[in-house]
């Protein structure tokens, strides 16, 4: 269709990246748990909310669990990234914060697209690990 394999798979790694940031974080826990965790926690804001008479505070709840779960999974990316060479860290910069396809990475890098294909593949393993310890 003349579009670009990188128009399709940067949003869906990126996406894959998040989910797993926010899914299987640091911490294992058993899904069971979470779910738990979830119902204790919409229980005791729909409490907090309706007991006092506050409707409006829903909406401050919602916001301040969204922005932590991002600010732990942005400090927990940097972490990562920070410790990645600087070959990788450039890799990684260029495809995902500039969307850069392979192809234009491997040209500013001097090197094959099918080896920044596995050197991008070894980078997002080593992130994975390191984001599960």
């Amino acid at each position: 269709m003349g579009y670009k394999l990188s128009t399709y798979a940067v949003p869906y790694i990126m996406g894959e990246i998040k989910k797993f940031l926010r899914d299987d974080g640091i911490i294992k826990v058993s899904r069971n748990i979470k779910e738990l965790g979830i119902k204790v926690r919409v229980d005791s804001i729909n409490e907090e909310i309706f007991e006092n008479g506050k409707e409006e505070k829903i909406a401050q709840l919602s916001n301040k669990i969204d922005e932590q779960s991002k600010i732990v999974e942005r400090l927990s990316l940097e972490n990562v990234i920070s410790k990645l060479n600087a070959r990788d860290k450039k890799i990684i910069k260029l495809r995902y914060f500039n969307c850069k396809t392979q192809t234009e990475v491997a040209k500013v890098l001097g090197i094959s697209q099918v080896q920044v294909s596995r050197i991008e593949r070894k980078i997002l393993d080593n992130i994975k690990e390191e984001m599960c310890v």
